[in-house]
C-alpha cells in the first residue's frame, strides 16, 4: 500500500469517526436567571456572543458542581456558535438547561434584531417564575416537615415507650382501661408489621415514581387528584396558570404567533393537564376560534383570566393583557399562601397536641386509676 493511500484512509477513518456530543446537566433557576440577566447586560454593550460566553463562564453563581456543569456548556455553546451554528439551534442541543419556552425567545430576538431587549424580558419571567417557586417551597417546608418530625415521634413512642409501660401495667395485675388497652394493640401491631409496612411504603413509592415518569395518561390523573386537594390544590394549580399566562405574555411580546407561543408557554408551567389542554386550545384556534373561547372550554382557568383574554383580543392588546392578568393572580397567589401558613400552624397544632395528649392520657390513665384504688 503506498503511503497517500495508507494517508487517506486515515483521514477517512478520522472523519467517519463518531463525535462524542455533550451532554448538560440541569442547573438551578436562579442560575440560570442570573446568567440571562448578565447576557442581556452584555448584549446591550455590544459584546460580541463568543467573548460574553467566555465571561459567563468566568462569573458562574451556585456551587462548584453547578459552575463547573454551567461552565462546560458554555464554552460548548460557544464552539457551536464559532463553527456557524444559529444561536437557537445551538441552545436546542441542551434541553436539559434551555426549555422550549427559553430557546423559542431566543429565535424570536435573534430573527428580529432585538435579542437584547429579550433576553432582558426572558430574565424577569425566569425571576418571576423563580420567586413563585420560592414562595411554595417555603410554604410547604413547615408543614411537611412539621408532620414528618410528629411521625417519628409517634412511631418512637409506639415501638419503644410504650411497651415499657405495658410491662409496668403487666406487674399491677389490673385491668386496663379501654383507650389504654387500644394503644397497646397498636403498639403491638406496629412492632409486628412495622417491616412489611415500611417495605411495602418503599415499593409503594417506587412504583408511583416510575409509572409517573413513564405514563402520560397517569401523570395527568395525578395532577388532577393534587388538584382537588382542598386550600393546597387550587394553590398548586393557580401557580401553573399563572407561569403559562406570564409566559404566554412574554412570547406573544417578542412578536411569536399565538399559535407557536402555546406550546413553549405549556412547557413554562410544567403541568400534564394544562399541556393537554392548550394542545385543544391550539386546534381550536387554528379552526378559527380565538383564544378566550378556547380557554372557555377547559375548567383550569378562571373567569377574570378569560375575560382580560376577550378584552386583549377585542383591543389589539392581548400581550398587556395577560401580562396584567398573571400580576392579579400572581398576587392572588401570594395572598393564598400567606393565607395558608396562617391556617396550617394552629391546625397543625391542635392536631399533634390531640395525638400525644391523647397517647399520653392512656398511658396514664392506669396509673391514676390505681392511684385512686389506693
Amino acid at each position: 500500500m503506498s503511503l497517500d493511500a495508507a494517508l487517506s484512509r486515515a483521514v477517512a477513518r478520522r472523519h467517519t469517526a463518531p463525535i462524542r456530543k455533550f451532554k448538560s446537566k440541569p442547573v438551578p433557576a436562579q442560575t440560570l436567571s442570573v446568567f440571562t440577566r448578565q447576557w442581556s447586560a452584555l448584549m446591550s454593550a455590544g459584546i460580541p456572543l463568543s467573548q460574553a460566553f467566555e465571561l459567563l463562564s468566568q462569573n458562574i453563581v451556585g456551587s462548584r458542581a453547578h459552575q463547573k456543569a454551567f461552565g462546560d456548556t458554555l464554552q460548548a455553546l460557544r464552539t457551536e456558535v464559532n463553527a456557524g451554528q444559529s444561536l437557537h439551534t445551538a441552545f436546542q442541543k441542551h434541553p436539559q438547561v434551555f426549555n422550549q419556552h427559553y430557546c423559542s425567545l431566543l429565535h424570536a430576538g435573534e430573527s428580529a434584531g432585538i435579542l437584547d431587549k429579550i433576553l432582558n424580558r426572558l430574565a424577569d419571567t425566569l425571576e418571576a417564575h423563580a420567586a413563585l417557586k420560592a414562595k411554595l417551597k417555603n410554604a410547604l417546608i413547615y408543614p411537611v416537615s412539621i408532620l414528618l418530625i410528629a411521625v417519628m415521634v409517634l412511631v418512637v413512642i409506639l415501638l419503644w415507650v410504650v411497651p415499657v409501660f405495658e410491662d409496668v401495667f403487666k406487674s399491677m395485675g389490673a385491668s386496663l382501661p379501654w383507650a389504654t388497652q387500644q394503644l397497646i394493640n397498636l403498639s403491638l401491631w406496629v412492632g409486628q408489621w412495622a417491616d412489611i409496612l415500611f417495605g411495602a411504603l418503599l415499593a409503594f413509592t417506587i412504583l408511583l415514581s416510575r409509572a409517573h415518569q413513564r405514563s402520560l395518561k397517569f401523570q395527568i390523573l395525578f395532577e388532577k387528584m393534587i388538584f382537588h386537594i382542598p386550600v393546597m390544590g387550587p394553590l398548586l394549580q393557580n401557580a401553573m396558570i399563572v407561569k403559562w399566562t406570564q409566559t404566554l405574555s412574554a412570547l406573544l411580546q417578542a412578536g411569536i404567533p399565538l399559535a407557536e407561543a402555546l406550546a413553549p408557554a405549556t412547557a413554562a408551567s410544567v403541568s400534564p393537564n394544562l399541556a393537554q389542554a392548550t394542545l385543544e386550545m391550539t386546534e381550536r384556534i387554528q379552526e378559527g376560534q380565538s383564544l378566550s373561547k378556547a380557554m372557555s372550554k377547559s375548567n383550569l382557568f378562571s373567569a377574570m383570566t378569560i375575560q382580560m383574554c376577550a378584552i386583549g383580543e377585542e383591543t389589539g392588546s392581548l400581550d398587556t393583557m395577560l401580562e396584567r392578568a398573571a400580576k392579579l393572580m400572581e398576587s392572588d397567589v401570594n395572598q393564598q399562601i400567606g393565607n395558608l401558613s396562617t391556617l396550617l400552624e394552629p391546625v397543625i397544632m391542635v392536631v399533634l397536641g390531640t395525638l400525644i395528649g391523647g397517647i399520653l392520657l392512656a398511658l396514664y390513665m392506669p396509673i391514676f386509676n390505681l392511684g385512686q384504688v389506693f
